[in-house]
């Protein structure tokens, strides 16, 4: 029952992300606004992005706070609706700069898998770095493949999983919330240090799974020269009997001239 009303939490948070969520369209038009600024250098580009996504989830985390200054309701709010409507905002800002940085890196975030994989990426880099947790190691080596691997339900499964850690973590972390201007401050900066730490995650990630992804491409062409060259049909070569009956027909051939 417990765990039923725990994941319930995960889902609520995902379905509001998802809501919230700038289109594919506009964070294409960014990526390429930042990657044209940075003169067509993709890591300077990423870092910028990486600076652009802080700085606006810095400023949601001192709006989230701001109930705190309205006494009685307003401090429930912080503390209990605002910590998790700070951690949908926060996610927001940290899905849309792990989908750009997927388009900087190469991989085309009009397509839904690509979508959920940015997704789960932006929500496990929030995790690990609220907790002190590594989930996208653990993740992998439970299921014993990358995580670039899995199949779209496999993604779903876990970024549900991943979301209800997060809120739950957020709601047990949420009590900061509710101390006047304190909250305000605090959720500015620590929203900050946290995208920041989520970016340069992400840029990490997404390298390794480029890295990934050219290795398996290398093997894989490997494997088909491998059966092909099994497969070939061996070259026919000349029969003895056939060798002995065309060297005494050179041979007058050559006296003929």
């Amino acid at each position: 029952m417990k765990e039923a009303e725990d994941q319930s939490q995960g889902r609520k948070l995902l379905t509001a992300v998802e809501r919230i969520l700038s289109d594919t369209d506009s964070l294409i038009a960014l990526a390429e606004q930042h990657l044209r600024k940075a003169r067509e250098d993709k890591r300077e580009a990423s870092e910028e992005v990486v600076r652009y996504f802080s700085t606006r989830a810095a400023i949601s985390g001192g709006l989230a706070a701001a109930p705190a200054l309205i006494p009685g309701a307003g401090t429930l709010v912080a503390a209990l609706g605002g910590a998790l409507a700070d951690m949908g905002f926060l996610l927001k800002y940290e899905v849309e700069m792990a989908l750009v940085l997927s388009y900087l890196h190469g991989f085309d975030i009009r397509k839904d898998e690509e979508r959920q994989l940015a997704f789960l990426l932006a929500s496990v880099s929030t995790y690990d770095a609220k907790s002190g947790e590594n989930a996208l190691v653990d993740m992998a080596k439970a299921e014993g493949v990358a995580i670039w691997k899995y199949a779209p339900r496999e993604v779903s499964k876990h970024l549900v999983s991943v979301m209800t850690k997060i809120a739950l973590l957020q709601l047990s972390k949420g009590l900061v919330r509710a101390l006047p201007l304190v909250g305000i401050a605090v959720g500015s900066s620590m929203n900050k240090v946290l995208t920041k730490r989520v970016g340069e995650r992400c840029i990490r990630d997404l390298q390794t799974r480029r890295e990934f992804l050219s290795t398996e491409s290398a093997r894989k062409e490997q494997e088909e020269e491998v059966v092909e060259a099994r497969v070939r049909p061996p070259a026919k070569k000349k029969s003895a009997a056939k060798k002995s009956a065309k060297a005494p027909a050179r041979r007058a051939a050559g006296r003929k001239s």
